[in-house]
């Protein structure tokens, strides 16, 4: 289903009608005016204007609603959303109290609110990595360098702090963790794919640190001609 910017403005001109209470003022015609600019596609305008009057909170007669609908069609239209707000009175309080997206405001412009919004959306995401955890980059590890002043490496710091949930990194990626894996430094001593290795050559397969030395040893009488391009005479002369 589409959306329709008309049928939402309608709806957001009604709800601040109602909390200003225009029904009450001499000045009612101006939400119904604004109502029927965005009410173009109805087949029945005056009897539409009529219930749009009972949902602001107040009533008005059928040739009330006529006189408003023609006063509509000559009334230079205020269709962008500072425009009408301007047209209504909307306050930027107001805007925020009805949660108003489709009219803007009298006292705060769209480039202002563009720049309250930015800032409301970087102070919920700052608190979001602050409730996980995450310190700002300026406190980070890596702008920071504990380590340095420490007088260590930056393994060896990681290792001492680990009390501190402070992980090193590790074999693994880190979306398949295995929890047979070591961290990279040699002194946390052999992960799982080292000890495979071993376990490899041990029942006496080749590992990938054996496969050039049993290449190496094949004796050359046994290796095809066209590995070097020269007949097995010319290989024996050539050793």
């Amino acid at each position: 289903m589409s959306f329709d910017f008309c049928a939402k403005r309608r709806r957001e001109i009604v709800a601040h009608a109602v909390h200003v209470g225009a029904a009450q003022t001499a000045d009612f015609s101006r939400w119904l005016v604004a109502w029927v600019w965005h009410n173009r596609k109805a087949t029945d305008q005056i009897w539409s204007l009529m219930e749009a009057a009972k949902r602001m909170g107040g009533e008005i007669t059928e040739a009330e609603a006529s006189a408003i609908t023609e006063e509509a069609s000559i009334t230079r239209k205020h269709l962008s959303a500072d425009n009408l707000a301007r047209f209504l009175g909307v306050t930027f309080r107001q805007r925020q109290a009805l949660r108003l997206t489709t009219i803007g405001s009298v006292n705060v412009k769209k480039c202002a609110r563009q720049e309250m919004r930015k800032r409301r959306d970087r102070l919920a995401k700052e608190a979001k990595r602050r409730a996980a955890g995450m310190r700002p980059q300026s406190k980070s590890f890596s702008a920071t360098q504990p380590w340095r002043k420490a007088g260590i490496s930056r393994a060896a710091w990681y290792r001492q702090n680990k009390a501190g949930k402070r992980s090193e990194t590790t074999l693994s990626t880190p979306i398949f963790l295995s929890s047979e894996d070591r961290p990279v430094s040699p002194a946390r001593g052999a992960g799982l794919s080292e000890r495979r290795c071993r376990e490899e050559e041990a029942r006496g397969y080749p590992s990938s640190q054996t496969a050039t030395t049993i290449a190496a040893d094949i004796p050359i009488s046994v290796v095809p001609c066209w590995v070097f391009g020269r007949s097995p005479a010319e290989l024996a002369r050539a050793a």
